[in-house]
């Protein structure tokens, strides 16, 4: 009997431990990273507006009507330079890639008031040379790799009045700035 029990006690940490394996065992996981490309851009005032009943309260504009056409008027809120900072950061982890910021126009503004998109400039602050919009995507940044940080770019606007403008009581058009990697 007692040698039943010591060859019980033998066998069975065998049949036990046995049944699973010889040591030392492993199983494989798989580990997957995805490390994203991070954009972002903000703008400081996603308003800008022409009300030409007070358009001379930005002092950069001339008197309204004006004396000969065309002539250029600045928006009248806001109505200090730079109208409009734009904030991008550009983020790559493990290589570089290209990235642009742009800027487009969605169309004419509407109801229609005799002022088309390609009558809104902008320029960089200071202004030098005036660009005007349009519906297809024109760069105002672009780069390889990452930024160093959040970058501002300062923009100023301002529309040709030539003489065929309509009264309305709004009209409006958007303007759309959009980062992205290529």
């Amino acid at each position: 009997m007692r040698n039943l029990i010591y060859i019980t006690l033998l066998v069975l940490p065998v049949l036990v431990f046995g049944a699973v394996g010889v040591s030392p065992q492993n199983e494989p996981a798989d580990f997957e990273f995805i490390l994203p490309s991070i954009v972002a851009v903000l703008l400081s005032d996603a308003s800008i507006t022409w009300d030409f009943g007070s358009i001379d309260v930005n002092l950069n504009n001339p008197a309204f009507p004006p004396a000969a056409f065309p002539a250029y008027y600045e928006p009248s809120s806001p109505n200090v330079r730079p109208y409009q900072t734009v904030d991008y950061l550009v983020m790559f982890i493990g290589g570089a890639t290209n990235w642009q910021l742009t800027i487009e126009g969605d169309g004419n503004p509407a109801p229609a008031c005799g002022i088309d998109l390609d009558e809104i400039e902008y320029a960089a602050n200071p202004p030098g040379a005036w660009t005007s919009l349009a519906i297809a995507p024109a760069v105002v940044a672009s780069g390889a790799g990452t930024t160093s940080g959040w970058q501002s770019l300062d923009h100023n606007y301002r529309v040709e009045i030539d003489g065929d403008e309509t009264i309305t009581a709004s009209s409006t058009c958007t303007i759309t700035y959009t980062i992205q990697t290529l």
